[in-house]
């Protein structure tokens, strides 16, 4: 076994360092909770920073002489690093887990290097002694000789070697005006042009100058303008309108009429380098054409949407991005200009090129929060080694978006949020919203059948826990690499929770966990998506559907004999509930409108309930009534409200209006369940978004 290298007090990676003679781990100077064994095996990692230490070797240091459990101390005491650090074991970006073997620290380290040990001096031979002349050039000879060495080394360090990370030298926030913001953000060097969402919804194209200050709308007569791209003299804005199913225009930025853009109906678009097309986006296939929408080229197509085009600065290159539903994960991927070569690159969502082309700015989704990362594409020096790994250049706690580098390359302005939720109620009594759980930010609550016990996803990292309805005795049931455990279940004896959720690179399944904590088991692995797994009433079977897949039946799954059957005529259905009696099941059909469906097992028929769009059904606790989402004869302006249909006659009451209920959100769509007593429950999004100019200091 190596032996620990000497190190200095202080080691810093990223926004953290580690006090090794305090025990301290702080992020940007404040104190992080790391103590007892995870710190001392952090504290180990860090002695041989790149290389691996072996398990044998951590329980040498930590339990030399005493009889533990060593996997389950040194799992707990790496998943708390992971924790702390806000790092995977799928997406390592400290702590390395090697298979069977040990964990090593692969973050770039400052502080805290191995101080090496200096050779003992050689003893000089005794040798005649020179004089004069020859004394002199042997002394000139030694100084150029040294000198030459030094600037060697120096030379090597400052050209050859592998260049330092970008870092973020100041955040400084822009607009304070507390709407939401989207982008993609646009700038001419003085001005910086972004989406907001106002009431309603409707959206309004707005600017800011880049040093910051007063909000002001962009005047357009597009009725629900959305900014996609600024041309190159900064004159002209790229803008789709919503409300016309993704018409493009082109609209002055100094005001006065905008021009559309042929008849063309694109997702997503972009100029394209030379000012004079469009690259779009079309279903599967991206296109380019002429500035004045005419000869329309399809340059490629791919598995899924495709979204966010850029340009490299030397216009050889485009990257976008595609969303692929039924993994829930979003690829950046590259193609050459005319539309050849195409490749995957990385996990990520939008980004951008910085001016200079040395380096792609991106955005990366973990567990619920966005970070900003850079990829170097250049070097400084042709002979230079090359990192070709993303680094990442935020870390929380603001979610940071929409990623644009300024003209000068010294900043990064992004959208920075603050996600967060709040669960609330309707009370019929007074017709009023009020906070639940104490406002907790979360969606997908479910209530054991005694209505004491909660369990819920939180908002916006997606794990799944359990509580009293009192806020008692929490747990969390879910963590990496599950990701975004969805409407959760309980089982009719309470001792059971059935949830969805993600596993890297796979389809939405279901689990099963027990209430008290444990290790979640797939029920039924398999690359067909599984979604909304409800109880049969006895127990012993779960019901689920598929909206990703186009006329997937609904099936029961046999929890005994682990078995799933369609149920019969079930073909493009989805999201079942079975009723409380266990005789009927509530569905809803994929395509639109999405309609109420009641299937009865006595006839093996299925019934048309309510036949216009609507979502989110859940039956009373009596099973007399339906609840769900109507959208069907509300003015644009009114939103959607909540109604029940009840049985026996199928009557429709309104419940809940929600007009002036602001901003809801989900996982899909805007949650809607109902508590214990049947009173509606929302997850209503109080985040709030804002521009940031970050500036930069580059390699």
């Amino acid at each position: 076994m190596a032996e620990p290298a000497t190190t200095s007090a202080v080691v810093r990676f990223g926004v953290f360092e580690v006090d090794l003679r305090a025990g301290e781990l702080r992020k940007n100077g404040s104190k992080l909770k790391l103590a007892g064994q995870p710190f001392q095996v952090l504290a180990i990692l860090l002695e041989r920073p790149g290389e691996l230490v072996t398990r044998e070797e951590l329980q040498k240091r930590l339990w030399p002489d005493t009889f533990v459990d060593v996997d389950h101390n040194l799992n707990t005491a790496i998943n708390k690093i992971r924790e702390v650090l806000g790092d995977s074991a799928e997406n390592s970006r400290f702590v390395e887990t090697l298979s069977r073997r040990g964990y090593r620290f692969i973050a770039p380290v400052n502080g805290g290097v191995p101080i090496p040990k200096l050779p003992e001096a050689a003893i000089p031979l005794d040798r005649p002694k020179t004089r004069g002349r020859l004394f002199s050039s042997a002394l000139v000879t030694t100084i150029v000789t040294i000198i030459l060495a030094v600037s060697v080394v120096a030379l090597s360090k400052t050209v050859f070697r592998t260049p330092s990370a970008p870092r973020i030298l100041r955040f400084t926030r822009l607009t304070d005006d507390g709407q939401t913001k989207f982008g993609p953000l646009c700038t001419d060097g003085s001005r910086i042009y972004f989406n907001e969402v106002m009431r309603g919804p409707r959206s309004l194209i707005v600017q800011v100058p880049i040093k910051g200050g007063e909000v002001v709308p962009l005047s357009t007569p597009i009725k629900q303008p959305v900014v996609l791209d600024l041309s190159k003299e900064g004159t002209d804005l790229l803008v789709g309108n919503g409300d016309e199913g993704g018409t493009l225009w082109v609209q002055p930025v100094a005001g006065g009429s905008p021009r559309r853009v042929g008849t063309i109906l694109a997702g997503a678009a972009r100029f394209g380098p030379d000012g004079t097309s469009i690259i779009y986006g079309k279903g599967h296939d991206v296109y380019s054409m002429s500035l004045d929408g005419s000869s329309p080229r399809k340059l490629l197509t791919v598995d899924s949407t495709p979204l966010a085009f850029r340009f490299s600065p030397d216009a050889r290159v485009f990257r976008f991005s595609q969303f692929d539903s039924v993994v829930e994960s979003v690829t950046i991927m590259e193609a050459s200009a005319d539309g050849t070569r195409l490749r995957k690159m990385f996990e990520g969502l939008r980004g951008e090129w910085t001016s200079d082309g040395r380096f792609f700015i991106f955005e990366k989704m973990i567990d619920g929060r966005i970070d900003l990362w850079g990829l170097p594409e250049a070097k400084r020096f042709p002979w230079q080694k090359r990192n070709h790994s993303p680094i990442q250049l935020t870390a929380g706690p603001l979610s940071f978006a929409d990623p644009s580098p300024s003209k000068d390359g010294k900043k990064i302005y992004a959208v920075g949020v603050s996600q967060r939720a709040e669960v609330i109620r309707y009370d019929s009594g007074n017709h009023q919203f009020v906070p639940y759980l104490s406002g907790i930010s979360a969606e997908g609550l479910a209530f054991s059948q005694d209505g004491q016990w909660v369990a819920y996803t939180s908002y916006p990292d997606g794990m799944l826990w359990r509580s009293k309805v009192d806020g008692s005795e929490r747990l969390q049931l879910t963590f990496r690499p599950l990701r975004r455990a969805f409407l959760p279940r309980w089982s009719p004896d309470g001792k059971q929770i059935a949830f969805n959720a993600i596993v890297p690179d796979a389809s939405w399944n279901i689990f099963l966990v027990s209430s008290n904590g444990g290790t979640p088991q797939r029920i039924l692995p398999s690359e067909q998506t599984q979604m909304d797994a409800n109880w049969s009433p006895d127990g012993n079977s779960l019901v689920f559907g598929s909206v990703f897949v186009p006329n997937a039946p609904i099936y029961i799954i046999d929890l005994r004999s682990k078995r799933a059957s369609p149920l019969p005529g079930s073909n493009g259905l989805f999201s079942p509930h079975w009723s409380p009696d266990g005789r009927q099941i509530a569905a809803i059909t994929t395509e639109r409108p999405r309609k109420l469906m009641l299937f009865d097992f006595s006839t093996h028929k299925w019934t048309e309930l309510f036949g216009s769009e609507m979502g989110y059904e859940n039956w009373s606790r009596d099973g007399k009534y339906i609840y769900f989402q109507d959208y069907h004869d509300h003015a644009p302006d009114v939103g959607y409200r909540i109604v029940r249909l009840r049985l026996s006659d199928r009557k429709v009451e309104n419940v809940a209006e929600l007009k002036n209920l602001g901003g809801l959100t989900g996982t899909f769509g805007d949650w809607f369940g109902l508590a214990p007593d049947d009173s509606p429950l929302f997850s209503r999004d109080i985040s709030t978004s804002e521009i940031y100019s970050l500036e930069m200091e580059w390699p």
